[in-house]
């Protein structure tokens, strides 16, 4: 940490249920093993039995694939943070580019992220958490990201 105020994203409460849960996903998995289970009960609840295993590989690979390839720290919120980071929207665009079939703008939002050997993985692993969110009606509306190249940094840093 460089001691310089986070950057205040948008508010969490603005964000489309399937955005939230997305985040969250997101924030558990990276938090660590003990917040996984939280997100397997979660999806075992909003998936159907058939789609929850899907969904939750998609994610964990998305989330391998960009922590094995980051192109520097990611950073993350806790889990609890009502602010959405940088590098949180840049992850939610890939999967909402997905989810319009829009894959050029899941690629760039990917390349910013990771390099350039991660982007195929992160973009193929997000693909089937995005289409399996589209098949329950988790939409997850693209925004356009305005400060996403600004370093400075929130609270937690995703390692790889």
């Amino acid at each position: 940490m460089d001691g310089r105020k986070p950057l205040a994203g948008p508010a969490v409460e603005t964000l489309t249920a399937g955005e939230r849960l997305l985040l969250w996903s997101f924030r558990s998995w990276v938090s660590g093993p003990g917040h996984r289970p939280m997100v397997l009960r979660e999806f075992g609840r909003v998936f159907p039995s058939e789609e929850a295993g899907v969904a939750i590989r998609g994610l964990d690979r998305a989330i391998a694939a960009i922590a094995g390839h980051a192109r520097r720290e990611i950073v993350h919120h806790p889990v609890c943070a009502q602010q959405v980071a940088p590098d949180e929207q840049a992850v939610i665009a890939v999967f909402a580019a997905l989810q319009e079939e829009r894959v050029d703008l899941a690629v760039r939002h990917a390349a910013w992220l990771v390099r350039p050997a991660g982007v195929t993985p992160v973009v193929t692993a997000a693909a089937a958490l995005a289409h399996a969110m589209i098949e329950n009606d988790l939409m997850l509306p693209y925004r356009p990201l305005s400060g996403v190249a600004d370093d400075r940094q929130p609270a937690v840093v995703l390692h790889h």
